[in-house]
């Protein structure tokens, strides 16, 4: 024998290898990437805002990239939909607006859904709400 590998014995060396390398790749790619979509919050001062204009902040990211895409409200009082208002769209990861509360919604518990949309796909951020005068 000359020394030579032949190609069977090649072949089995690479079918062994094939789950450590897949294995090697699969820990070397970021858990966000593996995730893929992005994430949403909401920052707003608590629950209860008062009647009037009340500031909100969106965010929108994928890891620490910081995305662009649109913003529109939702709102629901005792689960039914009874209200759909656009927002607009935002880039580089930040949305700002203010909602104005009406007298009427006084005392009544309503939830605000903000829907994010990206390039990435749609989020749902839920936010109760009591409005106080």
């Amino acid at each position: 024998m000359s020394g030579r590998v032949t190609p069977n014995v090649r072949r089995r060396g690479v079918r062994r290898m094939l789950p450590v390398a897949l294995c090697a790749t699969a820990l070397s790619v970021p858990a966000s990437a593996l995730a893929g979509g992005f994430t949403a919050h909401l920052y707003a001062n608590g629950h209860q805002p008062k009647v009037g204009n009340w500031p909100i902040r969106v965010t929108a990211t994928r890891g620490s990239q910081k995305l662009s895409g649109t913003v529109r409200y939702r709102f629901f009082y005792s689960g039914q939909l009874v209200s759909t208002q656009a927002g607009g769209h935002f880039s580089h990861g930040v949305w700002r607006d203010y909602l104005a509360w009406p007298a009427r919604a006084v005392g009544h518990t309503i939830t605000l859904q903000v829907v994010v949309s990206t390039r990435y796909g749609t989020d749902y951020i839920n936010w109760w709400i009591k409005v106080r005068r």
